[in-house]
């Protein structure tokens, strides 16, 4: 409730915002290139996305930005944010936008601009490597699930159960939400929850880090999800710019390197959002 209630707020803040419409366009882009520093909101504790490392925020997004800022001299900092209140300290002005492996979806998209997709966020399931109750979606059925508070998983998790119960199933017996994704995957470890519902690239560094733990299956959503970086509505002007350079980066194969890097693997992503997206 508390999320919702925040986010609208944020909705109602660009809106206000767009009374000056055009200035507004260039000002944030022509700030960060005046101040030199971009300043980017993140939660740093999605691996490989972004993280702490030796007191560093690291990872995947923190490597894109830097290479795009470089473009024009200028230098990227992340601020570590509190996930649930992220958008609407966007509005706020603690940062000029959000690079943390969000989710692109209706919700969204109504409260900020998007970049083009830059990685699959497809949701599946995580699975302890001996579980033998779940092999499929529908097993989820009187289940405990973990997803991370805020996130897109908590709402297709509801879609999901909603369609268990259209079919005469139980819904889930419960399910937590956390704060950090850590915590879930731990819990799962020591059988607090059955299964964990994220994205696909996040699950794959996942089980690649703790080799013979997890396990994953698919079906939890037909909707194919995807990450994208987020910006004010009114800075239509920063957006496009971040466009121009992930497109150039993933026609020069930068963006496939660095997908290699910290996810030993590459995905192919679409250059523009897709009509259908999650809720």
């Amino acid at each position: 409730m508390l999320r919702r209630a925040a986010l609208t707020g944020a909705g109602v803040t660009s809106l206000l915002g767009m009374t000056n419409i055009h200035s507004a366009y260039a000002d944030t882009l022509d700030e960060v290139k005046k101040r030199g520093i971009l300043t980017v909101g993140t939660e740093a504790a999605y691996v490989p996305y972004e993280f702490f490392k030796d007191g560093q925020i690291i990872g995947y997004d923190p490597e894109i930005a830097d290479l795009i800022m470089a473009t024009i001299g200028v230098k990227s900092r992340f601020i570590d944010t509190q996930w649930s209140g992220i958008i609407p300290a966007l509005y706020a002005g603690k940062f000029d936008c959000i690079i943390s492996g969000m989710t692109i979806t209706k919700e969204r998209a109504e409260k900020v601009l998007f970049t083009m997709p830059y990685a699959d966020a497809s949701n599946v399931i995580l699975l302890r490597a001996d579980e033998q109750r779940i092999k499929v979606a529908d097993d989820l059925s009187g289940k405990i699930i973990g997803v991370t508070l805020g996130s897109a998983a908590a709402g297709i998790i509801k879609v999901f159960e909603a369609k268990l119960k259209a079919a005469g199933k139980p819904g889930y017996a419960d399910v937590k939400q956390y704060e950090h994704n850590p915590e879930a995957y731990q819990d799962l470890i020591n059988k607090r929850i059955d299964a964990v519902v994220n994205s696909r690239s996040t699950m794959m560094v996942v089980m690649r880090d703790a080799p013979g733990q997890f396990k994953m299956i698919s079906g939890v959503s037909d909707i194919v999800a995807w990450f994208g970086m987020a910006f004010r509505k009114q800075d239509v002007a920063m957006r496009d710019f971040f466009n121009t350079h992930l497109l150039a980066m993933k026609q020069d194969g930068t963006l496939a390197k660095l997908q290699r890097k910290w996810f030993g693997a590459t995905m192919d992503t679409p250059d523009t959002i897709p009509d259908i997206l999650p809720s």
